[in-house]
C-alpha cells in the first residue's frame, strides 16, 4: 500500500478522540500526547505530536519520514496504522483582539494493545516471575530493535524505556514510540539544547555532548534489561556498573522461581549470567565498548541451544499414511483433526448425483523462476523431437508422477528457440476430456479470435484451414483419457493439415496413456525423479538458507530432509517454504517426524504426501480450516481469489485481528498458501503467456491432501454435511438408482423437495454452490429450511428470479447471483438473462455482507431494498445497469446516492454500466471503487483536484490520453482528474 492509503483525515481523528479530550487521553510523553479511540471498528492509539518539539522540521521531510515508518512491519514493533498532516486556521485572542493563527496538526495512529506498557508490569506484584517470560520479553525487544537498526535508512529509537514497550495478551513485547527520533539529526542543534525523554535511559555522550548514534539505543536497552531482570530499582545513576556479582545476586533474588519451577535450571542460570554480562556491556560509559544490537541478538540465540522452545513440530499421523500402518493408530491420532473438521463433509469425487468433475486447473507455457536440475532432460527431449523432422505430425508424450515437473518440461519445449518460427498453442486438457473444448482452444490461439463452435465438424473444418501448410507446435498438458477410441479421435482431429509440420507434446501421469498416443520412432519420455542434491537446492532457495547464521548445522539436517522428498519438486518446494520460519531444533523435528517412517514402499507419491502433510501441520488452526474449505471445491476447480476471501470471512474461518480487517487477513492466508504451493495461479485459457492473478487453483496432490481430512461420504448419507455442490440436475433423471432422482421427479420444485426431504441433511448446510447452467427455477419455499446457510453461490445458476424464501436465510452473509459467460463449462453458448427479479424479502437479510449481481441485466427490485442492507461490505453491480435501471432518471440517481449511505460499505464495483449518473460525495470514503468503462459519468465530487499529485501516488492509475468527464455545465475535461486523499484506495477509470 502507498503512503496515501494510510492517510486519515483530521476530522476523523478528532471525532474518534472526542476532539483530543482529556477523557480520551491515555498517556503523555516528550513528543506528544496519546489518545484512545476506535477507528474502522478497532481500538487505536492516536498520538498528537507537540508542535514545539518539531520546530525546524520541514514538511517534506516529515512526509518522507512517515513513509519510512510505514515500511516498518515486525511482530515486535507497534504497527503504524495511519497518519495525518493538516494546517488549520484557528481563531485565537491576541493582545485583546481576535485573529486567525495557523495550527499544524501532525498525528500518528498506532495499533492499541490491551496489555499496557512494560513499566506497569514491572511495578506490579502480579508480574510473571519466571525467567522464561522475562527472557522472552528481552529477546523480543532485541529483535524489534535489531529490525529498526537494519532498516534502510537506519531508524534509531532514542527513547527506549519500559514505558515505550507494550505487551500483548501473551506477554509478547512490541517496541512503541519508535522512529520519531529518526526525524532529528545532529544538525538540529535544539536536540542537544533540550533533552527530551528520560535521562535514566540516555547514555553519557548524549547527555553531555548531544551525540546521537545506534549505541544510544544499546545503552537504553541495557538499562531495560537490568530492570526486567532485577526490577525497577535494579539500576540507578549511583549504581556501580562494574559490580556484576551484586547485580547477579539481585537478579537471582528476583527470579527465585528458576530453582523452584524450571526443568532446565542449569541452562537457564547460564542464560541469566549471559544476559547480565550483556546488560553490563550495554551500559558501558564508553560508546565504542558497547556491542551492536545484532551482536546482542546473536549472543542470545546461542544461549537457546539447549533450552526447549515453546513450540515444536509435533509428530503427527494422517489418514493417507496411516493406511500404510494398517490403520492401527487412526482413531487416537486423528481425534484432534476430526474435531476441527466436523463441519467439513463433502461428496466423493466420483459421486454422480451431486458432483461432476469440472476441471479448470489451467496451465500455460510460461516458465517459473525456480526451475532447477532439468537441463539434461530438456536436451534429451529436444533430441527426440529433432530426430522426427521428416514426419508431418509428431506426438511426444512425457509421463511421470504428479508434481514431478512434466508441465515444466513442456514449457521448456514450448519456449525453445527451435520452435521460434512455429505457431505455438498451449492447451490444458484436464481430467474431463472434451474434444470440442480442445479444438476451440487451439482455433482461438491460432486465429486470434475466440472460437465457440458447438459442432465437431465445424471445429475440424477450421483446424484444417489453420493447420495446412504451417508449422505448428501444440502442447496438450495433463491428459487423463484412457479410452483408445477417444485418443484416436484426438489424433484424427489434429492430423488434418497438409503440407505443414505439426509437433504435439502431451503430458500425462500414466505410462499406458503415453504408449497409446505416441507416433513413429519418437518413444514416450519418462521423466525421472530429481536427484537428492537438486531437491536440497530447491529447499535452500525456499528456506532462505544462505541468510542463516547456522548454515553448517542446518545443511546436514537439510540434506537428510531432501532425501525424503522422493525427487519431486513439489515436495521440496513445500517443505522448503515451511522450513523458512523454523529454527535448528525444528528442522531436526521435521527430519525425525514419524511421518517419513511409514513410507516403507518408497514410492515418490508417498514422499510428496509426507512433505505436504508436514507443511499442513504447522499451519495455525484458522489457516487449516481455510485450506480445508478449498478442498470442498471440485478437483481442479478455478477459484476466484476475491470470492474465496469473502467466503472465508462469511463462514467465520478467519482469525479476528485488531490490526487487520478480516479481508486483509484472508488475503494474507492466500499468500501463505501460495508460498507453500498449496494454491497456484492458473493461466489464461485464451492467452498462454498470461497468468490469471484473479483466480486460484489447487494442485491435484494438494487437493487430495485436503480431502483426506474430510469425510468421504456422499451428501445424502451424511447427517453432518454442511458444504455442498449441486451440478447439472438433469443428469439425475438418467439413473433410477439415484436416490435424488426420485426427489426431482416428484416435484415441480426439486430444490425445495431436496431441502425438505428427511433423506438429506441439506437443512444444516452452511455453504451451497451451484454448477448448473440450466435455467433452474428457484421458486417459492426453495430455501426456507436452510436456516444455517451462510454462503449461497448462484453464479453458475441461470435462475431469472430469487425466491421469496431467501428472506428466511437470516444468517446469510454471502450471496453471489452474478452471471459471467467465462464460467461456461460446456461448448454450448447461453445468453445472459435480461434481468433478475429480486424479492423485497432480500432486505431482511441483516447479516448480508457480500452481494454480487454483476452481469444480471436489470436487477429489478434492488433499489427498493438496498437501503436495508446496512451490514453490506461488498457490492458488485457491474454490467447490470445497461442504459437505464429505472424509468425515471432522478430515481436512478437516488438509487446511486442511496448506495453511498450504506454505513459499512467498503468495496463497490459499478464498472461497465452505460447509464449516466453523478458520483456522490459519499463514495469518497470507500476503500475500493471501480468505475472503469462507465462512459456517461455526469459529474464527480466537487473536491476533485484540490490536492497535490505526490500525495496521490499509486491512488489513481493514469490512462493514456486521459478521459472525458461530463460536468454539470456540459463541458468536459480532457485530462486525468486527481481526487482528494479521502477518496478510495483504488479507483479504476479507463479511456472512453
Amino acid at each position: 500500500m502507498t503512503a496515501e492509503s494510510y492517510y486519515i483525515p483530521l476530522h476523523i481523528l478528532k471525532e474518534i478522540t472526542n476532539g483530543f479530550s482529556a477523557d480520551s487521553r491515555i498517556g503523555r510523553g516528550g513528543y506528544g500526547d496519546v489518545y484512545k479511540g476506535v477507528y474502522n471498528r478497532r481500538e487505536v492509539a492516536v498520538k498528537l505530536l507537540h508542535v514545539d518539539t518539531l520546530l525546524g522540521l520541514d514538511d517534506q521531510r516529515y512526509i518522507n519520514e512517515v513513509g519510512n515508518l510505514l515500511k516498518v512491519k515486525h511482530p515486535n514493533i507497534i504497527q503504524l496504522l495511519g497518519y495525518c498532516y493538516e494546517i488549520q486556521n484557528e481563531l485565537i485572542e491576541h493582545n485583546g483582539a481576535n485573529q486567525f493563527s495557523q495550527h499544524i496538526y501532525r498525528v500518528l495512529c498506532f495499533e492499541y494493545l490491551q496489555g499496557g506498557s512494560l513499566d506497569k508490569h514491572l511495578c506490579a506484584q502480579s508480574f510473571a516471575p519466571n525467567w522464561s517470560t522475562r527472557y522472552n520479553i528481552i529477546k523480543g525487544i532485541c529483535e524489534g530493535l535489531n529490525f529498526l537498526h537494519e532498516c534502510k535508512p537506519q531508524i534509531c529509537h532514542l527513547d527506549l524505556k519500559p514505558a515505550n514497550i507494550l505487551l500483548d495478551s501473551s506477554m509478547e513485547p512490541k517496541v512503541a514510540d519508535f522512529g520519531l527520533s529518526r526525524l532529528f539529526t545532529p544538525s538540529h542543534t535544539h536536540i542537544t539544547e533540550r533533552i527530551i525523554g528520560t535521562r535514566k535511559y540516555m547514555p553519557p555522550e548524549f547527555l553531555n555532548e548531544g551525540k546521537i548514534s545506534p549505541k544510544n539505543d544499546v545503552f537504553g536497552f541495557g538499562v531495560v534489561m537490568i530492570e526486567i531482570m532485577a526490577g525497577p530499582a535494579g539500576y540507578s545513576n549511583s549504581f556501580e556498573m562494574h559490580d556484576v556479582a551484586q547485580l547477579m545476586q539481585q537478579v537471582l533474588t528476583n527470579c527465585t522461581m528458576i530453582e523452584a519451577t524450571s526443568n532446565n535450571r542449569s541452562e537457564e542460570l547460564r542464560q541469566v549470567k549471559t544476559c547480565i554480562e550483556l546488560a553490563m556491556r550495554c551500559v558501558d560509559s564508553e560508546r565504542d565498548n558497547r556491542p551492536s544490537v545484532a551482536d546482542i541478538l546473536d549472543t542470545l540465540n546461542k544461549t537457546e541451544t539447549h533450552i526447549p522452545k515453546r513450540q515444536h513440530c509435533p509428530q503427527i499421523s494422517v489418514p493417507g499414511l496411516e493406511r500404510a500402518k494398517k490403520r492401527k493408530k487412526t482413531g487416537g491420532n486423528l481425534k484432534g483433526i476430526a474435531e476441527e473438521r466436523t463441519h467439513f463433509t463433502v461428496m466423493q469425487e466420483n459421486a454422480p448425483s451431486m458432483l461432476e468433475n469440472r476441471d479448470h486447473r489451467e496451465t500455460s507455457a510460461k516458465i517459473g523462476a525456480e526451475v532447477v536440475g532439468r537441463d539434461m532432460e530438456k536436451q534429451e527431449i529436444m533430441a527426440h523431437l529433432s530426430g522426427s523432422t521428416t514426419q508431418e505430425i509428431t506426438f511426444l508424450p512425457i509421463y511421470g508422477i504428479g508434481g514431478i515437473g512434466k508441465t515444466t518440461m513442456a514449457q521448456f519445449v514450448f519456449n525453445d528457440s527451435q520452435f521460434k518460427e512455429y505457431s505455438r498453442v498451449w492447451t490444458y486438457v484436464s481430467q474431463t476430456f472434451d474434444l470440442k473444448k480442445i479444438g476451440n482452444s487451439i482455433i482461438t490461439q491460432l486465429s486470434g479470435s475466440k472460437s465457440m463452435h458447438t459442432d465437431l465438424q465445424m471445429i475440424e473444418n477450421s483446424l484444417q484451414k489453420l493447420l495446412s501448410g504451417k508449422r505448428v507446435l501444440i502442447i496438450l498438458d495433463d491428459l487423463w483419457e484412457r479410452e483408445s477410441p477417444q485418443l484416436k479421435k484426438l489424433e484424427s482431429m489434429l492430423n488434418l493439415g497438409e503440407g505443414g509440420k505439426l509437433v504435439v507434446v502431451v503430458t500425462t501421469r500414466e505410462e499406458s496413456i503415453a504408449h497409446k498416443i505416441h507416433t513413429g520412432r519418437v518413444k514416450p519420455y519418462k521423466l525421472a525423479p530429481l536427484t537428492d542434491e537438486i531437491c536440497w537446492t530447491i529447499i535452500k532457495n525456499k528456506s532462505s538458507f544462505e541468510n542463516r547464521a547456522e548454515r553448517a548445522q542446518l545443511e546436514l539436517i537439510g540434506k537428510e530432509i531432501a532425501k525424503k522428498c522422493g525427487g519431486v519438486a513439489l515436495a521440496a518446494q513445500s517443505i522448503g517454504y515451511v522450513l523458512y520460519a523454523m529454527e535448528f531444533d525444528e528442522w531436526v523435528s521435521v527430519n525425525n517426524s514419524e511421518i517419513w517412517d511409514v513410507l516403507a514402499s518408497g514410492e515418490s507419491t508417498h514422499h510428496v504426501h509426507a512433505s505436504l502433510l508436514l507443511s499442513y501441520h504447522i499451519m495455525d488452526k484458522y489457516l487449516k480450516l481455510c485450506f480445508a474449505y478449498c478442498a470442498t471445491f471440485p478437483k481442479g476447480h478455478k477459484i476466484a481469489k476475491e470470492d474465496l476471501a469473502h467466503q472465508w470471512v462469511a463462514l467465520g474461518l478467519v482469525e479476528p485481528s485488531r490490526t487487520f480487517s478480516n479481508i486483509q487477513t484472508s488475503h494474507k492466508y492466500i499468500r501463505h498458501l501460495f508460498g507453500m504451493c498449496f494454491l497456484e495461479h492458473p493461466r489464461s485459457q485464451w492467452s498462454y503467456m498470461d497468468v490469471d492473478n484473479g483466480f486460484l487453483i489447487m494442485h491435484d496432490l494438494v487437493h487430495d491432501l485436503g480431502r483426506s481430512f474430510l469425510a468421504d461420504k456422499i451428501i445424502i448419507e451424511s447427517p453432518a454435511c454442511q458444504y455442498a455442490w449441486l451440478t447439472d440436475h438433469r443428469k439425475l433423471f438418467k439413473s433410477s438408482m439415484n436416490p435424488l432422482a426420485k426427489l426431482f421427479m416428484s416435484s415441480m420444485n426439486p430444490l425445495a423437495k431436496l431441502f425438505k426431504s428427511s433423506m438429506t441433511p441439506l437443512a444444516k448446510i452452511r455453504a451451497l454452490h451451484f454448477l448448473d447452467r440450466a435455467y433452474l427455477q428457484l421458486n417459492g419455499e426453495a430455501f426456507s429450511p436452510a436456516k444455517c446457510l451462510l454462503v449461497l453461490d448462484l453464479s453458475r445458476c441461470c435462475a431469472q428470479k430469487l425466491p421469496d424464501s431467501i428472506g428466511q436465510l437470516k444468517q446469510l452473509r454471502y450471496l453471489d447471483a452474478s452471471w459471467n459467460p467465462e464460467f461456461t463449462e460446456s461448448s454450448e453458448y447461453q445468453a445472459p438473462p435480461e434481468s433478475l427479479l429480486i424479492p423485497k424479502a432480500l432486505g431482511s437479510l441483516n447479516e448480508l455482507q457480500y452481494l454480487n449481481l454483476s452481469g444480471r441485466g436489470r436487477p429489478i427490485g434492488l433499489p427498493e431494498v438496498i437501503s436495508e442492507l446496512t451490514d453490506l461490505r461488498y457490492l458488485n453491480i457491474s454490467h447490470c445497469m445497461g442504459y437505464y435501471l429505472l424509468d425515471i432518471p432522478s430515481a436512478n440517481q437516488s438509487f446511486i446516492d442511496c448506495i453511498g449511505t450504506l454505513p459499512n460499505l467498503e468495496q463497490l464495483d459499478m464498472s461497465s454500466n452505460n447509464y449516466g449518473f453523478c458520483v456522490p460525495e459519499s463514495f469518497s470514503r470507500l476503500k475500493k471503487l471501480n468505475l472503469s468503462d462507465c462512459q456517461y459519468i455526469a459529474s464527480l465530487p466537487e473536491n476533485v483536484g484540490k490536492v497535490d499529485i505526490p500525495m496521490l501516488f499509486g491512488l489513481l492509475f493514469p490512462q493514456k490520453g486521459g478521459f472525458p468527464v461530463r460536468v454539470v455545465d456540459s463541458e468536459s475535461s480532457s485530462s486525468l482528474v486527481w481526487l482528494k486523499h479521502t477518496n478510495p484506495d483504488v479507483l479504476g477509470i479507463t479511456d472512453t
